[in-house]
């Protein structure tokens, strides 16, 4: 593809403009941001693994008091734990997607 000039086109790759993107990709090269990452990585699978635990300890004890219930409806107690369990999967499930640097 030659303009009409004579001129040759630049090539769109040659000197792109910088954005956001391409600076934060840029700053991640560097060894000392490799090791922030990993950092972060490490820091967000504790949070799971600790969230994951205590998800699980509050199903068990809705269970448990479900199960102790002869009426088929749940108590107030019940009902915040269930909310506390959608909101404690939910952040489980985002950080699941989530890994820092990738």
């Amino acid at each position: 593809m030659r303009s009409t000039s004579g001129v040759p086109p630049i090539s769109p790759l040659a000197n792109r403009t910088a954005d956001p993107n391409r600076i934060m990709e840029d700053s991640m090269q560097t060894p000392e941001a490799r090791k922030r990452l990993e950092q972060l990585n490490v820091l967000r699978q504790k949070e799971m693994t600790d969230e994951t635990a205590r998800l699980v300890r509050l199903a068990n004890e809705v269970k448990a008091e479900t199960d102790k219930s002869t009426t088929d409806s749940l108590s107030v107690v019940e009902l915040r734990k269930v909310e506390l369990i959608a909101k404690l999967a939910k952040s489980v499930r985002e950080k699941m997607k989530a890994t820092v640097g990738n």
